[in-house]
């Protein structure tokens, strides 16, 4: 049963959670919003605590926000293992998968999980292999589903009272391509995506 109430005042992450109408614009697939919103978590170790945050663009992409932000706050210590996790309004462009890829060289005890609601110019032959780039270093990517939104919702949204187990419910036939973007293999293959949720290394493999 949801609560009455939104996120409790003793929430730690309340300050840190976007507002409800923000996290329907930037996430929901129908808008082609140009700006990128990410929501994140990091992990250390064995730790079970959590931190969480958002970004936005600003005049850098949000990924290299986040990938300079967190390398000058960070001292890492190789022993740890680091777990992050992201859910992306747009998938990273071809320039962002390689400061990407850079970046986790550079600190092999980090593991990279990243959730999108959209494909950012996949018609883009440099935004693909970006994209294929970054799953043959080891980054799981995947479209988000129904679970991810829900997750995301409940945990970096600041919802309104009573709207707990709510989240924003596109209609299915926003979570594919409009029709009349079907004109290739390739597209029809990002629809089945889009649909189901799969992994994205198919998908690149046939575009």
């Amino acid at each position: 049963m949801a609560s009455d109430k939104g996120p409790s005042a003793g929430d730690a992450t309340l300050r840190r959670r976007i507002q409800s109408w923000e996290f329907e614009d930037f996430f929901d697939p129908r808008e082609l919003r140009k700006e990128t919103c990410l929501l994140y978590e990091i992990k250390w170790g064995r730790s079970g605590r959590i931190w969480r945050n958002s970004s936005k663009n600003t005049t850098t992409h949000v990924e290299l926000n986040f990938i300079e932000k967190f390398t000058s706050e960070r001292h890492f210590c190789p022993p740890i293992s680091c777990s992050i996790i992201w859910f992306l309004s747009w998938s990273p462009c071809w320039e962002c998968a390689k400061a990407i890829r850079e970046f986790l060289s550079q600190h092999p005890s980090v593991t990279l999980v990243i959730y999108v609601a959209r494909l950012f110019q996949h018609m883009d032959q440099q935004n693909r292999q970006g994209l294929r780039d970054l799953i043959n270093s080891g980054v799981t990517i995947q479209i988000m589903r129904p679970s991810e939104y829900d997750y995301c919702w409940r945990n970096f949204v600041n919802y309104p009272p009573g709207k707990e187990a709510h989240w924003p419910r596109y209609p299915p036939v926003w979570m594919k391509l409009d029709s009349s973007h079907y004109h290739s293999k390739g597209l029809i293959m990002l629809d089945l995506v889009l649909q189901n949720g799969n992994i994205l290394y198919d998908l690149l493999l046939v575009l």
